[in-house]
């Protein structure tokens, strides 16, 4: 998996949430739930585990995850609160 791909999942993933949110809190009943974690389950396939900087023992004061992708590729995610 490159970069790209595992940016564009993350969006997915958060876009997919949001509809989730959207079609409990409201009236928006085009898609079904189970429809949702579909999605969620394929933009997830590739990733064999994540953990926290801080579990991963990370040297470092940062937020953020560590995926490791089936691939044996690993990404380090930051988190930065930007306001």
């Amino acid at each position: 998996m490159t970069e790209e791909q595992l940016q564009e999942s993350l969006l997915n993933v958060i876009e997919n949430l949001i509809d989730a949110r959207d079609e409990i809190e409201g009236e928006d009943d085009d898609g079904s739930l189970a429809e949702l974690a579909r999605d969620l389950v394929t933009e997830t396939e590739e990733v064999r585990s994540v953990t926290t900087f801080e579990r991963a023992q990370l040297l470092t004061n940062n937020a953020g995850l560590v995926l490791r992708m089936k691939d044996g590729s690993v990404f380090q995610i930051s988190i930065v609160q930007s306001r």
